[in-house]
């Protein structure tokens, strides 16, 4: 007797600004990939895999931007206005085995961390990946006996140093992953350092900031290769600030602060540290696309 086809459910997703709308078909989702790759690493992916047929552009087609690297056989493709990394489209295969896509933009994912994961060993192709080298200057932060952890974009448009009091996994830095609408999306593992511990250099093009919601901050990211690198605090009033934060909470200590995304960095002691998860998913201003 013939296996029954499973039956297809309807998933919609976009990136955070809503520039690109799709919806894909497949079996109900109970399981993603993800990769350890350069690249897939970097942007948090979690990958999910429609048939033939099973992938429909609602809005913006052509409107995302593509990024190639290595040996070019796949286009990693995001959204040039707010970052999101959407899809990939593999070249030299079958129609239907092409498209990879990432399920952290699919509304209908209520509990991300919640699926089963299964990782593919990208970090193994060749050719291997070389990390480019920080060549900027050293943050000004004072710390006596400092640890510095350098890394960068895919691209290395950009790249940054953090100066800390120690290895990371010494637990002196607050580490984190966010549920939120753009945090989600973007896939990004930050900690907080002080502006002062960090230093950041661009080559051929500066970082794209993505703002919205509150407007109280810009979401940083290379416009070249599309991965987050930091979060940037925007110049606002008194009165904004108390609008939306916690008036316990000093401004002058929030502004100097500089959540960037430790995903970029080398030499990070994944195995030792602690990534505490922060249910951000409902706080303040919703999104809606």
């Amino acid at each position: 007797m013939a296996e029954s086809t499973p039956e297809l459910k309807t998933y919609y997703g976009n990136c955070h600004c809503g520039a690109f709308k799709f919806n894909i078909k497949v079996p109900e989702i109970t399981c993603l990939m993800d990769c350890n790759c350069s690249i897939c690493s970097r942007k948090g992916y979690q990958w999910v895999f429609p048939g033939a047929g099973c992938f429909t552009i609602e809005k913006g087609e052509g409107t995302l931007k593509d990024y190639e690297f290595g040996s070019k056989k796949m286009e990693h493709k995001f959204c040039p206005i707010c970052g999101t990394g959407v899809m990939g489209k593999r070249k030299g295969v079958q129609t239907g085995m092409d498209i990879g896509i990432n399920a952290r933009t699919l509304r209908d994912l209520d509990d991300i961390w919640s699926f089963k994961t299964n990782t593919y060993d990208g970090k193994a192709l060749e050719p291997a990946y070389a990390p480019h080298p920080f060549k900027g200057p050293e943050p000004t932060a004072d710390i006596e006996n400092a640890e510095i952890y350098t890394g960068s974009c895919h691209c290395g448009n950009v790249t940054m140093a953090l100066k800390t009091k120690g290895p990371l996994n010494e637990g002196h830095e607050h580490i984190q992953e966010c549920n939120c609408s753009i945090c989600s999306r973007n896939g990004t593992t930050l900690t907080y350092p002080l502006a002062t511990q960090v230093s950041i250099q661009t080559s051929s093009a500066p970082t794209t900031p993505y703002t919205f919601g509150r407007a109280m901050q810009s979401h940083e990211f290379c416009p070249i290769c599309g991965v987050s690198i930091y979060i940037r605090k925007l110049s606002i009033s008194p009165e904004h600030y108390a609008k939306y934060s916690d008036p316990q909470k000093d401004q002058k200590k929030w502004e100097g602060i500089m959540p960037i995304n430790l995903r970029c960095f080398e030499g990070v002691e994944w195995d030792k540290i602690e990534v505490k998860k922060a249910n951000f998913k409902d706080f303040g201003v919703k999104c809606e696309v």
